[in-house]
This record gives C-alpha cells, sequence and structure tokens, in this order.
C-alpha cells in the first residue's frame, strides 16, 4: 500500500526540504522504493540529491498541467531506490495558469493516482506558503508532517496549517492524517526548548520523540548536493534521521 507524506509549514527556514531528503533517502536505504515531488520552484529538493532543476515539461509542474502524463516523470536519483519528480521556476506561474480551472486543488491528486502503483512511499517537499501547490499537497496526501523551529513564532505557524488541514480533512480529503511534528534546529539548555514542552504538552502523541538537532552538517551536505548519509554518516543530523526515518516506519508498519 503506497503512503504519500506532504512536508510542510508556511514558515521558511524551518527544515522542510532538509527533512523531505533525508527522510526520503532514509526510507530507500530500508529498502522501500520512493519518490520524492519537488513542488518548490526554487527547486532545493532537486539540487539537493544533486539533479539540476528540469525544464518546466519535465519538472513537477506537468502534475498539474498534464496529470496523465505523471508516470513518465520520476528520474532516478543516483541513490538507491528514490526517484525524484524535480523542481523548476515554472511551477511560479501555476496560481495564474490554472486560476480558473474547476479542478485545480485536486490535480496532484489525479496525478498521484497514476503514481501510487510503482512506489511504497511519496513524499512531498512544498514550498512555505499555503498557496495552490501545498493545499493540492494536503488534498493528495494520506499524512501531513510539520517541521518546526523551537521558537516562539512557530507555535503560530503551526496553529495555522493544523486549522487548513482540518478544514482539508471535511471538505475535501477525509482520509489526511497528522503523522507527526517535528522539532528542527533543535539546541536542548536554550530557554526556547520551552516551546517544544508547550507543544508536547498540547499535541503529545502528534509530537515526535525524534527531535533533528542543530548541526552545520546538514546544511553542508545540501550544499555539496549530498544527503546527510552520504555527506557525513557519523554526524548528529544523520544520526536524527535514521531515528526519524525508524519512527515513521513504524507508523506505518502495517502498511508497508
Amino acid at each position: 500500500m503506497t503512503r504519500i507524506i506532504t512536508i510542510a509549514n508556511q514558515k521558511g527556514g524551518v527544515g522542510k526540504t532538509t527533512t523531505a531528503i533525508n527522510l526520503s533517502a532514509g526510507i530507500a536505504m530500508s529498502g522501500r522504493k520512493v519518490l520524492m515531488i519537488d513542488l518548490d520552484p526554487q527547486g532545493n529538493a532537486t539540487t539537493g540529491v544533486g539533479l539540476p532543476k528540469a525544464m518546466p515539461e519535465y519538472s513537477s509542474t506537468t502534475l498539474f498541467t498534464m496529470p496523465e502524463a505523471a508516470a513518465s516523470l520520476p528520474v532516478e536519483s543516483g541513490i538507491p531506490n528514490l526517484y525524484v519528480i524535480e523542481g523548476a521556476i515554472a511551477l511560479l506561474d501555476l496560481e495564474s495558469t490554472l486560476a480558473d480551472a474547476p479542478d485545480k486543488l485536486y490535480r496532484l491528486r489525479e496525478s498521484c493516482s497514476n503514481l501510487k502503483d510503482g512506489f511504497s512511499v511519496i513524499i512531498i517537499d512544498c514550498p512555505p506558503t499555503l498557496g495552490l501547490m501545498t493545499m493540492n499537497a494536503l488534498i493528495a496526501s494520506d499524512y501531513l508532517l510539520v517541521p518546526i523551529q523551537c521558537e516562539y513564532f512557530s507555535m503560530e505557524g503551526l496553529t495555522q496549517i493544523l486549522k487548513v488541514t482540518k478544514d482539508i480533512r471535511l471538505e475535501a480529503n477525509t482520509s489526511l492524517e497528522l503523522c507527526g511534528i517535528l522539532f528542527t534546529m533543535y539546541t536542548p539548555g536554550l530557554k526556547l526548548a520551552e516551546v517544544r514542552a508547550e507543544v508536547v504538552k498540547h499535541f503529545q502523541r502528534e509530537v515526535y520523540s525524534t527531535v533533528i538537532a542543530r548541526d552545520v552538517a546538514l546544511s553542508e551536505a545540501q550544499s555539496f548536493a549530498k544527503t546527510i548519509f552520504d555527506y557525513a554518516p557519523r554526524s548528529v543530523g544523520a544520526k536524527n534521521y535514521i531515528e526519524l526515518t525508524k519512527e515513521v516506519l513504524k507508523q506505518w508498519a502495517k502498511d508497508i
């Protein structure tokens, strides 16, 4: 059974793309076939695994303009079991291109239905907005993973995306679940670590026990177009993402 997970937060700089890359790679390392879809016009998930940004017709843009062509888009990443549908700057034009389309919020769901047979897990990396692409991703997905930093403004962003998720569950995707809240760039001992304690108090069952520590190796890995497992396999960041991978797979143990 294919599981589709969206990684989203409308606040930028919280580790969405880092998590998409390294969770995708971690699950692929377990022997499962994984597809990572890059919906960010910046294309950092694409370049972060060593691939170039694609021409529009070969990129994730086509998932919205020609869902019937979805199965032709995945490319090998060079990492065993990990495939990518590349991002492109042309994604910026989708809001206007699809403005009058009555099914504009359901294009990605249709595309994913044409991709499911080939993969155990599909991971969608979203831009830092709650616009068309993120809404499509939430409607197409089984699960939402929300990365947040330990800072007070993150609480506001978390509240907003959970409200949107609740509305989508009521109106467009009854199977959407919050699979977890992931704390990133975490520094134990700082006063802001109190933010994590507050979130745990309100969302205890949804907060991952794994936290992603602040580790310069994670930023360096992306600049060298490598996963943390290839760049610094003994780093704290690599250890953290292995732990997250195990925790996510344990959630899905009966299904994949």
